[in-house]
């Protein structure tokens, strides 16, 4: 590769004069623009994001936030969902913990900012970190902007962000920044960098996508194997200090951010092995439950074609649920400005490469036997779920491919030597392949038709001829736009290489090429979830259901039932202080999802037991049961009330002890005892109980955190109550603590004695106060790195950190 310092030259005509290169000002107002105007109808429309899984957390929200505001209570247990689970520690609402967004949230109380800056601001953030990422690996800066394009405006980040999953591509947008911290340490060797590195993966991690953090840093130590492994080649290179002992220390930058985060990721760790997520085998999600969103091997061409496996409802054919949208599409233009990029050699280079085929084989989940390998074997890894997730390194490592690729051509012809044979030969096979492509698109549609229709049904069992007629459709218009805007770009970079147009003429309309690519495609995800915006957004799902639901009783006195899938699968009900059985959360507990398993939720024995007063259908009963009253109609369904159902706090007289314990589940089901009388144990406590069950419990104060109970009873007795039992409850009768029993393998009991007594439950998590203390020390030690490598660096002024040679 020529040294760009020293052009060679045969006249003075022969190099242009030298333009400034884009400063990273100028790129980040120029993203953030262009950010802006994708967006605009959610900055400036009045429209907001309204896909279910955004409305999902209203349930947490909503009470944790009257529980922090109003009672002056930090939120940690939501007992209006199942039976009841941690909201902190499940990741499900845990306000105040992620430093950034203190000032936005100041900021907004004083200027009417529309709902989603913060989301938006995150996009912004993300294309800025990864045109630092490229120049610092040797894009120049106009490749390193037409990566950032492509990089931020593909549609798997946009279905990110719009359809409700916010810490996710706020995650997303830290992995080419700390790439970027990362990558000065190890070329420099500054503290500095090591302590920003850490602060950086602490405030990730609090952002609380786990799964996001874990793949950025398997990127940074797959970058630092590359350092270690490939030291620098070629006469002007100079070979990096210390390369083992900085590989190293990022560990201890990893441990730090695990630090600062602490006051999170204990919580988290410790609920992981109580939730479903460490259910499975070796304590993990299960295979199963794991690998159910994976790429099928045969979706491939979607990364430049997105309606070759159908789009979007009934034309798509993938191996994925739900998700039916290109997960890997990156575009034609960003693909093929790639391809220049491998004509030279670079830990960056063979790092982005192993990094894009390490994520494709993650991705393909069931379909590769590596997923396998690394579920067994690589920790962590076990409680995570939805392969295609790891897409976002795919994703990265194009666009980086991209922007080294656009550099390479903007680098120009070289007037003698090796370097243009093999760049031009590309770009002619390139635009030769996709003239093909473009041929097949518009002059033989129909000659492919019969074998697509074939295959898409053979892929997917079931799918009907008429869905795969129109996915044909849509794929082969696909197929001729995208050659079209390839050929596009083909000739753009020709020109560009032979230096017969500008550079940034040529960039411009590469950035305009990826863009008229990539936005259809992006907006078409995001168009479905696009609605007005609500000023009571937490109010949302309010109907006249919920209104006789709010005045049938007080909080914690009853337990509802709704029948319609839809609804039980729902936080609607929680979010208006009203206990549901069902809700929605990715993570539920274990017990629960055991019992949720059993498929008991309609068992009549156990809807007894669970407080279940009311049961909601969208569609009246053909047949009411006795037991059964309709106590409500109107335009939000219908709503009926059991006559059988126990109240939440129940005192009982006997127990028996059920081995093994999850048996208990039948004995409940099979109505073995009367619950009323009657609770199951997994062991025996050896208590004396009376004839305790006349007696009387009433619940006089029910908080997320907090239970009160008065109890009167006529003879020792055990205080049963329908939520869920958890580790990190307490109980205290008359002040004083007690044991809290495990009652019908769900619920919690404790044993009071003869007479009136005040029981008391407190949630109380641990971890939580340990955390605290290791996300103070943490921070203060990378606080401390900061320090001194800002110190010595004013005792002794080293010299400036270099970009990345082409190499990388």
């Amino acid at each position: 590769m020529a040294d760009r310092k020293t052009p060679r030259r045969t006249s003075p005509k022969a190099a242009p004069p030298a333009r400034r290169p884009i400063s990273a000002g100028w790129a980040a107002a120029i993203l953030a623009i262009l950010v802006a105007i994708f967006f605009h109808e959610v900055l400036v429309g009045g429209q907001t994001f309204t896909s279910p899984d955004a409305m999902a957390p209203a349930g947490f929200v909503r009470m944790g936030e009257q529980s922090l505001w109003q009672d002056h209570v930090y939120p940690l247990w939501n007992p209006f969902v199942f039976l009841g689970m941690p909201s902190f520690a499940s990741g499900a609402y845990n306000p105040l913990i992620y430093p950034p967004d203190w000032p936005l949230a100041l900021l907004q109380r004083v200027l009417p900012l529309p709902e989603m800056t913060w989301l938006i601001l995150y996009y912004a953030f993300g294309a800025w970190a990864f045109f630092l990422l490229a120049r610092e690996w040797g894009a120049r800066a106009e490749g390193a902007l037409v990566g950032a394009i492509a990089f931020i405006f593909a549609p798997n980040l946009i279905a990110v962000g719009s359809h409700g999953h916010g810490s996710q591509l706020v995650d997303s947008a830290y992995l080419p920044f700390m790439l970027w911290l990362g990558t000065r340490w190890l070329r420099g060797g500054k503290l500095e960098w090591l302590g920003m590195l850490a602060i950086a993966g602490g405030f990730q991690m609090l952002r609380g996508h786990v799964q996001v953090c874990f793949y950025t840093w398997l990127a940074i130590a797959l970058y630092a194997a590359a350092v270690v492994a490939l030291p620098p080649r070629g006469p002007d290179a100079a070979p990096r200090a210390q390369p083992v002992p900085r590989a190293l220390a990022l560990a201890a930058a990893a441990a730090l951010a695990f630090g600062i985060a602490g006051l999170y990721n204990l919580p988290l760790q410790d609920y992981s092995h109580l939730s479903m997520r460490g259910a499975g085998e070796g304590g993990g999600i299960g295979m199963e439950r794991a690998t159910m969103w994976s790429l099928a091997p045969i979706e491939l061409p979607t990364i430049v074609v997105p309606g070759w496996a159908g789009f979007g409802g009934q034309t798509y054919w993938g191996g994925m649920p739900f998700t039916d949208y290109p997960n890997a599409y990156v575009g034609m233009v960003t693909v093929l400005l790639a391809l220049p990029a491998f004509l030279a050699t670079g830990a960056a280079r063979v790092f982005a490469l192993a990094l894009a085929g390490i994520a494709l084989l993650i991705a393909f989940g069931h379909n590769s036997p590596v997923y396998g390998f690394l579920y067994a074997h690589l920790p962590l890894f076990n409680k995570f779920r939805i392969p295609v997730m790891v897409l976002l390194l795919f994703q990265l490592a194009a666009c980086l491919g991209t922007a080294w690729g656009w550099s390479t051509v903007l680098d120009g012809r070289a007037e003698k030597g090796e370097r243009a044979r093999p760049v031009d030969r590309l770009l002619m096979i390139a635009a030769a392949l996709l003239a093909v492509a473009l041929l097949a698109g518009v002059l033989g549609r129909e000659g492919f038709r019969a074998a697509y229709q074939s295959m898409a049904m053979a892929a997917h069992p079931g799918y009907p001829a008429q869905a795969a007629s129109i996915a044909y459709e849509g794929f082969i218009g696909d197929l001729a736009r995208v050659s079209l805007i390839g050929l596009g770009g083909a000739l753009a970079a020709w020109l560009a290489f032979t230096r017969r147009l500008d550079a940034r003429v040529a960039t411009g309309i590469a950035a305009l090429l990826i863009l008229f690519e990539l936005w259809p495609v992006s907006g078409a995800v995001m168009k479905p979830v696009i609605g007005p915006a609500v000023p009571h957004r937490l109010d949302l799902g309010r109907d006249d259901v919920v209104d006789y639901l709010e005045h049938a009783g007080p909080r914690g006195t009853f337990r509802v039932l709704p029948l319609d899938p839809d609804q039980f699968q729902s936080n609607r009900y929680a979010g208006f202080g009203i206990a549901s059985l069902g809700g929605y959360h990715a993570a539920k507990p274990r017990l629960f999802q055991e019992f949720y398993d059993a498929q008991l939720m309609d068992n009549l024995g156990w809807m007894r037991l669970l407080n279940i007063r009311f049961l909601v259908t969208n569609q009246a009963l053909p047949q009411v049961p006795a037991w059964l009253t309709l106590v409500h109609q109107g335009e939000g369904g219908f709503v009926y009330e059991s006559h059988l159902a126990l109240p939440r706090a129940t005192l009982v007289d006997h127990y028996r002890v059920v081995q093994p314990a999850k048996a208990i589940l039948d004995s409940v089901k099979n109505g073995t005892s009367d619950a009323e009388f009657v609770t199951f144990l997994e062991s025996d406590p050896h208590l004396a109980l009376g004839p305790a069950s006349s007696g009387s419990a009433a619940i006089v104060s029910y908080r997320l955190n907090d239970l009160a109970i008065d109890v009167n009873a006529p003879a020792p007795g055990l205080l049963r109550v329908a939520d869920l039992w958890f580790p990190d409850w307490v109980a205290t009768v008359d002040g004083h603590e007690t044991l809290i029993l495990k009652a019908d393998y769900l619920l919690r009991a404790v044993s009071v004695p003869a007479g009136r007594h005040r029981v008391e439950f407190h949630y109380r998590p641990r971890a939580i106060r340990r955390g605290l203390w290791l996300s103070i020390a943490s921070l203060l030690a990378a606080l401390a790195l900061i320090a001194a490598g800002l110190l010595r660096a004013r005792r002794a002024p080293a010299a400036p950190v270099a970009a990345a040679p082409p190499g990388g």
